[in-house]
């Protein structure tokens, strides 16, 4: 009302009726701060000061439709005001809309991982010595003391945990009555400590008359004492050692979520490791990455030498390794060993103490081994791998970390298996059923493959094409299954001919092929020739008898002039074709074919 009086005054003085305009602007700024009771009676002040101006012969319509149009303004502000606040009211939870309750907007949340939200809360929401600092400034206000303090136990006795002093107002000295306290469990109350001379368990820089101390328990385990002090005499009751003990039952929540904090961020790490690896075990197909993978992932739950054996028969063979084990030496028998004792149980085995174990523990030596874990894998009933943790210290492992590796162990079995059938199909898709050589596309596709890479670089290639003599009249004599033997037989020695880098493959029908990387025209005919003779002298049997079965082999080697596959192909077709018209059971280059020289 000052300033709307000042306002008019102003106006009247300096005879500026246009300062009255300011009414309008202070009238908002009314409704915007004060209560509508206020902002009416301000407005109710206005046309009382506008008497003047009508005393002083200024036109009634214009001072009527000046007050009109300030009651119209104010009565809109106050309107909007009402309006917005209903919707202020109105509006959804951050809950009802689903959004999380969160320092961080949305699209942030997106890219942050659970690590670090997880993290975030467990700092924002937990900080135990604000809490108990908290609780001890209200106990002291409650009993009326000059200090609350709480010592906790430690391996050094007991040491200042939280006080409401200053730091290094409170220094403990480990023995006196907060060692009494401790050790009998007990509550102490003391209002002359000066004349019974008796000693507190610590010091401070103001006197301790009065003194109340209360144990600090887990159930019946001490884990510390809360203490009350006062320069007064008779400062304490048994109603403040009541209202102590009330103070410590909820510092051991506290302090019972203070120790389940730190196994929650291992927890979560651990987790947060075997979804990693898990992840990694699942985004491959070969069994040397996956079980790479798999030592990576044990190492990092389980920092100790890793080994993972394979079955071989009876035997295990050393695949892959992390640490200390034989390298020398890959292939062991696994009988009487730890190894031999789990794929039996078939299931992991941990012994937290191995020094005074009788059977051998590993098939190889093993020193400064205390403790050892064995996880056989299997799928279905096949043995697929035997993982074992060598650990320096015993008791290394705890239960949690055996079963995370039990977990990822199962998870690495189905991705093994995974493995070994996509290995299986993909060799079934290039392999001929009958006779376990390559088939006729991977021929077709390694010999194109081959010939490519012959055009980068310098060197030669052969081709044998090999046929069985007389085929159909071994089916009409002996029968197709006879037949087929037979067909297994040769390919199994062209395939015991041929070298590693070779590729035998058939042909079709009793046809044969062979392609010889890095062969000349005379290293491809010394080939041919071993394998003809190998065959001629090979006897092979019926239910009525032995026979003996020749081969014929037409022999190309590529050239400048052959750049396709369908030539080296067709030439080696010719060779075969000169080598059965001449007699069969022979070797025959194209390039001595009716005098060519290649």
């Amino acid at each position: 009302m000052s300033l709307a009086l000042l306002i008019a005054g102003s106006a009247q003085a300096f005879t500026m009726p246009w300062l009255r305009m300011a009414y309008f602007p202070f009238l908002l700024s009314l409704t915007a701060f004060y209560e509508q009771k206020t902002v009416l009676s301000v407005l109710l002040l206005i046309p009382f000061l506008e008497l003047g101006n009508l005393l002083r012969g200024a036109p009634f319509i214009d001072e009527t439709m000046f007050i009109l149009f300030l009651v119209m303004t104010v009565c809109l502000s106050m309107l909007l005001k009402k309006r917005m606040k209903r919707g202020s009211i109105n509006a959804p939870l951050p809950e009802e809309t689903g959004a999380a309750l969160s320092p961080y907007p949305e699209t942030e949340l997106n890219t942050l991982s659970d690590g670090k939200v997880i993290s975030h809360y467990l700092e924002s929401m937990f900080k135990p010595d604000d809490e108990i600092r908290s609780l001890l400034m209200v106990a002291k206000s409650a009993v009326f003391a000059d200090s609350v303090n709480i010592f906790i136990s430690s391996c050094d006795g007991l040491r200042l945990r939280c006080s409401t002093e200053e730091s290094g107002g409170i220094i403990p000295s480990n023995n006196g009555i907060l060692r009494l306290c401790f050790e009998e469990r007990k509550p102490f109350i003391s209002s002359d400590m000066n004349e019974r001379k008796l000693e507190a368990g610590y010091v401070k820089k103001d006197k301790i008359s009065s003194l109340v101390v209360v144990p600090v328990l887990d159930d019946t385990f001490p884990l510390g004492v809360i203490t009350a002090d006062s320069a007064r005499f008779h400062a304490f009751s048994s109603a403040d050692s009541d209202i102590l003990q009330m103070f410590s039952k909820e510092i051991v929540k506290i302090l019972q979520r203070e120790r389940v904090y730190p196994q929650i961020q291992r927890s979560y790490a651990t987790l947060k490791i075997l979804n990693e690896e898990s992840s990694k075990l699942l985004a491959s197909l070969n069994l040397n990455v996956i079980v790479q993978s798999l030592i990576d992932g044990v190492y990092r739950i389980a920092p100790s030498n890793v080994v993972f054996f394979t079955a071989k028969g009876r035997d295990v063979e050393i695949l892959h390794g992390k640490g200390f084990f034989p390298r020398e030496k890959k292939i062991f028998g696994m009988k009487g060993t730890l190894l031999d004792m789990a794929v039996k149980n078939k299931g992991p085995m941990y012994i937290s103490d191995v020094r005074n174990y009788r059977s051998p523990i590993m098939p190889f030596k093993t020193e400064n081994v205390n403790a050892v874990f064995v996880l056989p894998m299997f799928y279905e009933r096949d043995l697929l791998g035997i993982l074992t943790l060598l650990l320096e210290n015993k008791n290394a492992l705890s239960p949690y970390q055996t079963d995370l590796l039990a977990v990822l162990g199962n998870q690495a079995s189905t991705s093994m298996a995974n493995a070994k059938f996509h290995s299986e199909i993909e060799r079934l898709a290039v392999t001929d059923g009958l006779t376990g050589l390559f088939n006729h596309r991977h021929f077709q596709e390694r010999l194109a493959q081959e010939l490519s890479r012959l055009d980068r670089l310098s060197g030669r290639l052969s081709l044998l094409l090999i046929d069985i003599d007389n085929f159909k009249k071994i089916n009409d004599t002996y029968g197709h299954q006879v037949g087929d033997s037979v067909l297994i037989r040769v390919a199994a020695l062209a395939k015991k001919t041929a070298r590693n880098i070779d590729i035998p493959a058939r042909y079709g029908g009793e046809e044969f092929a062979v392609v010889l990387l890095g062969t000349d025209e005379k290293g491809a005919m010394n080939m041919a020739e071993r394998l003809r003779k190998t065959v001629m002298d090979t006897k092979f049997s019926s239910e009525m008898n032995t026979f003996n079965v020749t081969v014929s082999i037409g022999i190309s080697t590529s050239a400048e002039d052959v750049k396709k596959k369908e030539e080296l192909i067709e030439r080696a077709d010719k060779a075969l074709y000169h080598a059965k018209g001449s007699g069969r059971n022979r070797s025959i280059l194209w390039s001595k074919i009716n005098g060519n020289n290649s």
